[in-house]
């Protein structure tokens, strides 16, 4: 989360205590803070947003949502407490967060909302990923649903789709495709973090004021197909 006061900069990481997000918001100095936050929970991401009020003096303007897990099993054989798992972290910590911040940004009518959802449920299915490509899905909608019920209120929502970015949770799967995987694609390398981040960074700025109901792919061309000969 960021806040637009005192600073545009003064920023708020939140994630579970143990994780690398402390940390993260240690190197960023004083004007980032640290709440721990379990995004199942409604209290604690309203308790996230108010210590973003008072160390900050303001609500926060910006929410880059990027909490998940990855869940898998087929449609025949998952068990329903792994769709529900997925559905409880990535889907209704989605819908939490939103509604947490939603108050004041209608407040100071101004605000943008970034989900990153993925290609796995939003462009295709997913052989062997029901829970996860599901979960993903319904994020999708919620992002188009809340762009809609967000008119005119000065709040934007978009997501960034990411194709196969190199990260902890996807490198199971990365491991399974083999190089081939990425050597079809029209720029023939896994995506990184920072691909992510600077698709995020553009609907989360001003230079977005446009755009809002959208989903961003960030995929190296995956979507365009794959580089043949």
């Amino acid at each position: 989360m960021e806040s637009g006061a005192p600073s545009p900069s003064s920023s708020s990481i939140c994630d579970l205590t143990g994780s690398e997000g402390k940390a993260a918001a240690q190197s960023l100095g004083p004007a980032a803070e640290f709440t721990a936050t379990d995004v199942r929970e409604p209290v604690q991401w309203k308790q996230a947003v108010d210590a973003c009020r008072s160390h900050f003096d303001a609500a926060p303007d910006i929410l880059v949502h990027t909490a998940g897990i990855m869940v898998g099993g087929a449609v025949d054989t998952c068990r329903p407490e792994d769709l529900e798992r997925s559905l409880a972290v990535n889907t209704m910590g989605t819908l939490h967060g939103i509604q947490a911040v939603a108050p004041g940004m209608r407040e100071g009518h101004k605000g943008s909302i970034v989900v990153v959802t993925s290609m796995a449920g939003v462009t295709f299915g997913c052989p062997g990923l029901a829970p996860y490509s599901a979960s993903k899905a319904a994020m999708a909608a919620l992002v188009r649903c809340a762009a809609l019920d967000f008119a005119n209120s000065g709040i934007r929502i978009n997501s960034v789709v990411p194709g196969q970015v190199d990260t902890p949770m996807s490198r199971a799967f990365m491991s399974s495709v083999g190089p081939d995987f990425f050597a079809k694609m029209p720029i023939p390398r896994s995506g990184q973090p920072r691909d992510i981040a600077h698709a995020a960074l553009y609907l989360a700025s001003d230079e977005s004021s446009w755009v809002t109901g959208t989903d961003l792919l960030v995929d190296g061309g995956m979507e365009a197909g794959p580089v043949l000969g």
